[in-house]
């Protein structure tokens, strides 16, 4: 069975370890840096199949060996697992073996050849602090040698020697060093039945020409103020990234921005598609129509104190061919960034929107150095927002690349996870989405029964929602913890905000108490976090708004509390307060003497949480004989 979770990395300490490392002999492979971690399970005869496999941390599969004789395949699961260069990741799997004997576990890197063919890559993979319930991993972390093997492993081929390197280890002094063609395999003894629970720490170990990303260390950078101001967004969507002619059920009035300003958002997110209003090359001059639509957007959210960050949407023949469109990526960004040169500090830009195809991080990064180089030549203080490719993908942050000298930019990631819940019955993601009634969190009361024609991995995924609890399910906030914490992590190491630019629940089809549920569980997530958000969308397919006449509500009401719960205040001792609410927000301290029919309150503090939790003294407390408190949140 297979499933997909992400997983909490833990952050390394700076010492100097000492490596295991396995190299293969009379290969002349490319080195290319590590994105997934791979281990293999294969049981003797005697202990039969393998079965109940999960990956309970991790985002990754769980899967057989179908190189394998198909006679062999049950007794076998492989596993490959996202792992990042700038954190350990920790790793934890499940299995339950049939019978008793050994069942032999293989740590490698993944397999991956280049597009012309040709040799493997050589990407290597280093492991650590090992351990284990109902068997015993020997010698987990690598502490003891025989020889220049770790006891305990053995290598089936390859050669393995001690070296040193600037990491350091999560458990002891050493770790394994390894890679696919040069793996280390030990003995797991194992009892029929007793389901066996497998940890690991992965991480990917840097090629010796790896250029990387510079870290700053300025964490009170231009980035970093403005990110402080992005913290609570909704998307406008289905509006200006409509083609021209198109009407996709969205329109926006003043009265919008004063709406959502006072339910609490500070930021407005503006998709809209600028290709679509360009003359011909080589100047791809846009029209005064869409300059006049957008700029309606811009001015009413900043006259109502909201801050923007206009977009290009659904730029398909830049993001399907970037060589053949990166001229007009430029110029539609050089004529916005004039057209906009001389406003508010409020507004900021975002690059592209879900760069994806052959638009890869890899690609966009010197386009992304250019486009940025412009766009300095007429806001040099601007902020900009910039994403990774697969679709702002959170595991694309290793790969992206931005100027070193340039400290005005935030990064963008989207997280729709578990997405066949958040998009179930969506028509334009078809035909895995086409299960519907999928509650969050799982398992349903009354299991699903899968839509004819979806994936082998839909079916999957389905199953594993019917079927486990609530601690394990996919369709739970395991299916994002863990993948913002990711990005949480690559902003602390590297220096850089990070904001999520869209999350949400397709509407139409997801139950309304679902719906209230999982926003209250990623908002809390990305609270905890510290990172900023905007939601998709205002009044779209994945609303937070339904409008009625002249007026409107968060739909379903419970929306407003999961997205901007209410502050719990206690007074653990007297004059001490304590609170939790969202990151972002601004409140006032109140007290009053009494509670008088009319009380009077009297403002102490005011303050904007920078955790969800927040505590304060009252100074004068030691000298009042009673008093009551209150928090007011500033919309």
């Amino acid at each position: 069975m297979t499933t997909l979770w992400q997983t909490p990395a833990r952050r390394a300490l700076l010492a100097i370890p000492f490596l295991i490392t396995g190299v293969a002999l009379g290969q002349s492979n490319p080195v290319k840096l590590a994105t997934q971690a791979r281990f293999d399970l294969l049981a003797s005869v005697s202990v039969g199949a393998l079965t109940n496999g999960y990956i309970l941390e991790g985002s990754g599969a769980l899967e057989r060996q179908t190189w394998l004789a198909a006679a062999d395949q049950p007794r076998s699961y492989t596993a490959n697992l996202s792992i990042f260069h700038f954190t350990w990741t920790e790793l934890v799997a499940r299995f339950t073996p049939a019978g008793s004997g050994t069942v032999e576990l293989t740590l490698r890197g993944p397999w991956q050849r280049p597009p012309d063919g040709g040799a493997i890559y050589k990407q290597e993979v280093l492991w650590d602090a090992l351990s284990a319930e109902n068997t015993v991993v020997p010698n987990g972390s690598f502490e003891m040698l025989q020889g220049a093997l770790p006891t305990g492993w053995s290598r089936p081929y390859g050669t393995a020697y001690a070296t040193n390197d600037p990491l350091t280890a999560v458990d002891g002094a050493r770790m394994a060093r390894v890679w696919h063609d040069a793996p280390l395999t030990c003995a797991l003894t194992v009892t029929g039945g007793v389901p066996v629970t497998l940890r690991f720490f992965a991480r990917a170990q840097t090629p010796a020409d790896f250029t990387d990303l510079a870290r700053i260390t300025n964490r009170h950078s231009a980035a970093h103020q403005a990110a402080r101001r992005f913290m609570r967004g909704a998307n406008l969507g289905n509006y200006l990234e409509a083609p021209p002619g198109q009407n996709w059920g969205a329109q926006y009035r003043t009265n919008d921005f004063a709406w959502i300003r006072a339910e609490g958002f500070d930021h407005v997110r503006l998709p809209i598609a600028w290709h679509h209003y360009t003359g011909p090359p080589p100047d791809y001059l846009l029209s005064s129509t869409i300059f006049t639509r957008a700029d309606f957007l811009v001015t009413n959210a900043l006259r109502h104190g909201l801050r923007v960050l206009v977009n290009i949407h659904h730029f398909d023949d830049f993001t399907t061919n970037p060589a053949a469109w990166t001229n007009k990526f430029y110029a539609i960004w050089r004529q916005v960034a004039a057209h906009y040169a001389n406003a508010s500090p409020a507004l900021a830009f975002e690059l592209i929107n879900e760069p994806k195809d052959a638009a890869t991080t890899s690609v966009l990064n010197p386009i992304y150095a250019e486009a940025i180089r412009q766009i300095r030549v007429s806001n040099p203080s601007r902020t900009l927002f910039v994403g990774p490719g697969q679709w702002n993908s959170i595991n694309e942050l290793s790969n992206l690349r931005l100027p070193d000298d340039d400290e005005n930019l935030i990064v963008t990631v989207h997280c729709y996870d578990p997405f066949l819940f958040t998009h179930q019955g969506a028509s334009w993601t078809l035909p895995d989405t086409a299960t519907t009634n999928l509650v969050f969190p799982g398992p349903p009361a009354t299991p699903v029964t899968p839509a004819p024609g979806i994936s082998a991995g839909a079916t999957n995924w389905l199953r594993d929602y019917n079927t486990l609890p609530a601690d394990l399910n996919p369709c739970s906030p395991r299916a994002f913890r863990g993948l913002l914490r990711v990005a949480q992590q690559w902003s602390e190491y590297y220096g850089r905000p990070v904001h999520v630019g869209e999350f949400g629940a397709y509407h139409p089809y997801v139950p309304a108490d679902s719906r209230v549920r999982f926003y209250w569980e990623i908002r809390a997530c990305m609270d905890e976090l510290g990172l900023g958000w905007a939601m998709w969308d205002w009044k779209a397919g994945f609303h937070y708004w339904k409008e009625s006449g002249n007026s409107g509500a968060p739909d379903p009401p419970g929306m407003r509390d999961a997205l901007f719960p209410r502050p719990r205040l206690r007074l653990p001792a007297a004059g001490k307060l304590e609170a939790e609410g969202a990151v972002g927000k601004t409140f006032v301290v109140q007290r009053a003497p009494v509670l008088a029919a009319v009380p009077v309150w009297q403002n102490l503090t005011t303050q904007t949480l920078a955790t969800p939790q927040w505590r304060y003294e009252d100074p004068t407390a030691p000298a009042l004989t009673s008093s009551w408190y209150r928090l007011e949140w500033r919309k």
